[in-house]
């Protein structure tokens, strides 16, 4: 027992350092920070496309509030009651677009894809690039097929929010529980950003672990941002609503920091595994 856990320490101290390395070789805050202001000039345009594909059938419509609740949710703490309903509002105008206009919109969704799928390219150093209709149709089930598989999720994660309501009493292990699907809603994007963006062949089993380190580390930001609510709150009552605008951009980069280093865990790994295995083959040779 005594050396299962020195390898399995061991082990983790190897990919650890590894995984830093190839942090630090990947520039990942600058790419981070790159992805942070796509985000917000494609927030707008997302929320628009995501409200446009939930409205294409009453089951589907009914399930807006879920998801705007729980993505209000998941925001940072003292930005999310200020952010959030500007952002809706914004989608809201851009029925009043011309045709041109919401081309654009979704042009801008479309390069935040693409920034991202750059940024895990350079993480995984490809330098073979997808075509340009594999990436496009890769955006498309992306942009369609993502709101309505995300809120087909929530119609559990909303049960079980209905049922906390009406039973207080159980409301302690139904927190628990609640806290649990928000871990799996993290894993469940996490693997298929690691399992799908990489233009390489990708093993399930490294993407879900690499999916449920990242998810830990949301969970774990998320949680902290929710500690620090009281000193937020302070934060605004000298600078007003002014103040969500830094904290929700630090809660951002944040987030993409997290799940570019659970992208450069996954190449890590997947580089010991092909590195291991050249080595047994050129053993082998010998």
């Amino acid at each position: 027992m005594p050396e299962r856990l020195m390898y399995f320490f061991l082990a983790c101290k190897r990919y650890g350092h590894l995984t830093i390395t190839r942090f630090k070789n990947s520039n990942l805050s600058q790419k981070a920070a790159q992805l942070t202001l796509s985000s917000l000039l494609a927030a707008v345009p997302i929320i628009t496309i995501i409200l446009g594909i939930l409205s294409f059938t009453p089951a589907l419509e009914a399930m807006q509030t879920q998801l705007f609740q729980l993505i209000e949710q998941h925001l940072a703490p003292g930005s999310s009651d200020v952010v959030f309903p500007y952002l809706i509002q914004f989608s809201e105008q851009t029925k009043n677009l011309p045709i041109a206009g919401l081309v654009a919109l979704f042009l801008t969704a479309l390069l935040l894809l693409n920034s991202f799928e750059s940024s895990v390219q350079s993480i995984w150093e490809i330098q073979k690039a997808r075509k340009i209709r594999e990436r496009l149709l890769t955006y498309w089930a992306i942009l369609t097929l993502g709101p309505i598989l995300f809120a087909a999720s929530l119609s559990l994660y909303g049960a079980l929010i209905s049922m906390q309501i009406q039973n207080t009493e159980q409301s302690t292990w139904l927190n628990n529980l609640l806290e649990l699907g928000s871990i799996a809603l993290y894993f469940l994007m996490l693997l298929t950003l690691n399992f799908l963006t990489p233009n390489a062949d990708v093993s399930i089993k490294w993407a879900s672990l690499s999916a449920l380190a990242g998810s830990i580390g949301l969970y774990v930001l998320n949680t902290v941002f929710s500690s620090f609510a009281q000193f937020f709150a302070g934060y605004q009552v000298v600078y007003g609503a002014f103040a969500a605008i830094p904290i929700f951009l630090i809660w951002l980069q944040s987030s993409w920091l997290i799940v570019l280093a659970s992208i450069c865990l996954c190449a890590t790994l997947h580089n010991i595994k092909n590195t291991t295995e050249h080595k047994n083959l050129a053993s082998g040779q010998d």
